[in-house]
C-alpha cells in the first residue's frame, strides 16, 4: 500500500505545482486552447502558497503527487477549494481523498464550518462521494462555455 504525506507547499515549487495542475486538466479531456484560457485559474501562485493556502501531497519519493489549495472567502465561516489535483499518473490510488482530508482539517484551521468547491464536471462525482452535495451550477468565468457545478461541503462538528 502506498504511503503518502501532506505537508506544506514551498514556494520554489510553484511552476511544478502549476505543471501538475495543467497536467491533470488535460488529463481530462481539455485541450491547449482550453488551458490557455484558464490558466489564471490553473496557476498556483507564490501568494497563494506563502499565504499558508497550499497543500501538497508526496509519495515515498517525495515527489509531489497532489496539490490542494484552500482560501477564506468573504462569508463566515466558509472557506473555498481553490483548486485540488492528482498528478494523471497516479490516479485511482486514493490521493484525491488524502487532498480532500488535508482541505478539510486546513478549512477548519481558519474557523470554516463548510467548504465551497467549483467542480470540474468530471470531478463532480469525486466531491459527492467525499459528502458534497450539489448546490448549482454556472459558467466558468475563463470559459464561459463551460458549464461548472457548484458544490458544498459541511464540516462535521467534533463530539
Amino acid at each position: 500500500m502506498d504511503v503518502y504525506t501532506v505537508r506544506e507547499a514551498r514556494p520554489d515549487e510553484q511552476r511544478e505545482l502549476t505543471r501538475l495542475c495543467v497536467r491533470a486538466t488535460m488529463h481530462a479531456g481539455h485541450d491547449e486552447a482550453f488551458i490557455d484560457r484558464t490558466m489564471p485559474a490553473l496557476t498556483i501562485t507564490v501568494p497563494l502558497i506563502g499565504a499558508n493556502c497550499v497543500q501538497v501531497v508526496e509519495d515515498g519519493t517525495s515527489t509531489p503527487v497532489g496539490v490542494v489549495a484552500v482560501t477564506p472567502t468573504a462569508l463566515q465561516g466558509i472557506a473555498q477549494i481553490y483548486g485540488l489535483y492528482v498528478d494523471p499518473a497516479h490516479w485511482k490510488r486514493g490521493i484525491g481523498r488524502v487532498l480532500f482530508g488535508a482541505a478539510v482539517a486546513r478549512a477548519k484551521g481558519i474557523k470554516a464550518g463548510a467548504l465551497m468547491i467549483t467542480a470540474e464536471p468530471s470531478a463532480e462525482g469525486f466531491y459527492k462521494r467525499m459528502g458534497a452535495i450539489r448546490i448549482g451550477e454556472g459558467p466558468f468565468y475563463f470559459s464561459p462555455e463551460t458549464i461548472l457545478p457548484s458544490l458544498l461541503y459541511v464540516i462535521p462538528r467534533e463530539a
